[in-house]
């Protein structure tokens, strides 16, 4: 990938997950990963996040339902979580888009995806709201 797409990707990842970021992913993938690191943002921040047509609220919306329907990924769920309120999705509308999901994806995951929301919540001591039932 060409050196826009690298800066474009950096700027972008920074602007998604905070300052900063993206020097500290690449430090965290050092060695035998390096290239997953610097693809993850030259392809993944750089081109697929930087396109027209979603803002990046709407983006974490979409990974978010990814990473539910896909289970077994609390790691990235989380990232994306903290993510998603970093660009301002309140944490009724993560819950939301996890519910949502359990239609397509089942309980186990929608609850376990639950569980990693609110751990995010807690570890940013943000509130959440019970739902409609309370």
């Amino acid at each position: 990938m060409d050196g826009s797409g690298s800066q474009r990707g950096r700027h972008r990842y920074d602007e998604v997950y905070g300052e900063g970021a993206a020097d500290r992913l690449l430090a965290a993938l050092s060695g035998p990963g390096a290239d997953l690191g610097r693809y993850g943002i030259d392809f993944n921040f750089g081109e697929i996040y930087s396109r027209p047509g979603l803002d990046l609220r709407q983006r974490q919306i979409a990974s978010i339902a990814a990473l539910v329907g896909m289970g077994d990924c609390a790691p990235q769920l989380k990232g994306h979580i903290n993510a998603g309120l970093n660009v301002g999705l309140t944490p009724e509308e993560i819950v939301e888009v996890i519910i949502h999901c359990v239609q397509y994806t089942g309980f186990p995951r929608a609850i376990n995806a639950v569980n990693v929301a609110k751990g995010v919540f807690a570890d940013r001591a943000v509130a959440a709201g019970n739902g409609k039932d309370g």
